[in-house]
C-alpha cells in the first residue's frame, strides 16, 4: 500500500473511530436498562409523539423539497443565486434562535394573529413542532434531490417532450421514477434530523398538551431526564432512542437493497 493511500485510509480510521465512539460507548452503558427505559409510558409517549412530528416535517420537506430541487437543478434564472443560498439557512442558524424566529412568525407578528383568529395553536402545539422541525430538516431533502436531478441527462425530458408529453408528464414519467432513491434518501434524513432535534423545540414546543396530558418530545424528554434525574437516567432512554433511529435506518438500507436485488 503507497504512502497516500495508507493515509487516508488512516484518517478514514479516525473519522470512524470518531463517528462510532461516543454511540457505541452510549449503547454500551445503556443496555443493561434498555428494557426498563422501553417499557416506561411516559418515555414510549414521547417516542411517538416524535416518530409522529418527525414523519410529518419528512413529508412537509419532500413535498417541498422536489419541486424547490427541480428549479434549482434546471433553470437558470434571476437572483437564483439568492435562492440558492436561503435553501441553506436552515443549516447556518442556531437552532434555538429557529425556535424563535417560528414564533415571532407564526405567534407574535406576521401570520401570527391570523392563526390566533383561527384557533390554531403554535406553541406547545403540534403545529408549532412540525414547522419547527420541517423549517430544519427540508434543506437536507432539497440537496439530496437537487444533486440527483443535477445528474439526470436533460435529453431524456427532451425526448419526452417530443414524442408529445407535457412538462408535468415528463416530470413524473421520466424524472421521478430515476430520482427516486434520492427523494427515498432525502426523506430519511429529513426524518432523522428531525428526531435529532431539541434546540428549535426548546423554544417552540418543549411539550405538547394531547388531551389532558402534556407530552415531551424524545430530546426533550431526555434533557428533562438529565437535568431532573441525573446522568445515568438519562444515558438508558438516550440508548434507547440511539437504538430506535439506527433500527430505522438498517431497515431502510435493507429494504431498499431488497428492492434493487428484486428489481435486478
Amino acid at each position: 500500500m503507497d504512502l497516500f493511500k495508507a493515509s487516508v485510509f488512516s484518517l478514514l480510521g479516525v473519522l470512524l473511530l470518531f463517528f462510532l465512539y461516543p454511540p457505541l460507548l452510549l449503547i454500551y452503558l445503556g443496555w443493561g436498562s434498555l428494557a426498563a427505559a422501553l417499557s416506561t409510558g411516559p418515555f414510549l409517549q414521547s417516542l411517538g409523539l416524535t416518530v409522529l412530528i418527525s414523519t410529518a416535517a419528512s413529508l412537509t420537506a419532500v413535498i417541498l423539497g422536489i419541486p424547490a430541487a427541480y428549479v434549482l437543478a434546471r433553470y437558470e434564472f434571476k437572483l437564483k443565486e439568492l435562492v440558492d443560498v436561503a435553501m441553506d439557512i436552515p443549516i447556518v442558524v442556531p437552532h434555538t434562535v429557529v425556535g424563535l424566529m417560528v414564533v415571532l412568525a407564526f405567534v407574535a407578528y406576521g401570520l401570527g394573529p391570523s392563526l390566533n383568529a383561527l384557533g390554531i395553536k403554535i406553541v406547545d402545539a403540534l403545529p408549532g413542532a412540525v414547522i419547527a422541525v420541517s423549517y430544519l430538516s427540508a434543506t437536507y431533502a432539497v440537496r439530496t434531490v437537487e444533486s440527483a436531478i443535477r445528474l439526470l441527462d436533460p435529453e431524456l425530458e427532451n425526448a419526452a417532450r417530443t414524442l408529445g408529453a407535457g412538462p408535468f408528464r415528463a416530470f413524473l414519467s421520466v424524472v421521478l421514477p430515476n430520482i427516486k432513491s434520492a427523494v427515498i434518501n432525502g426523506a430519511v434524513l429529513s426524518w432523522a434530523r428531525s428526531v435529532s432535534e431539541a434546540g428549535a423545540l426548546l423554544v417552540v414546543a418543549y411539550y405538547i398538551v394531547v388531551g389532558n396530558t402534556s407530552i415531551y418530545p424524545a430530546s426533550i424528554y431526555i434533557y428533562q431526564a438529565y437535568i431532573g434525574l441525573g446522568l445515568d437516567e438519562a444515558v438508558r432512554f438516550s440508548a434507547a432512542l440511539v437504538l430506535f433511529v439506527l433500527g430505522v435506518f438498517l431497515a431502510y438500507r435493507l429494504a431498499v437493497r431488497y428492492v434493487g436485488a428484486e428489481g435486478s
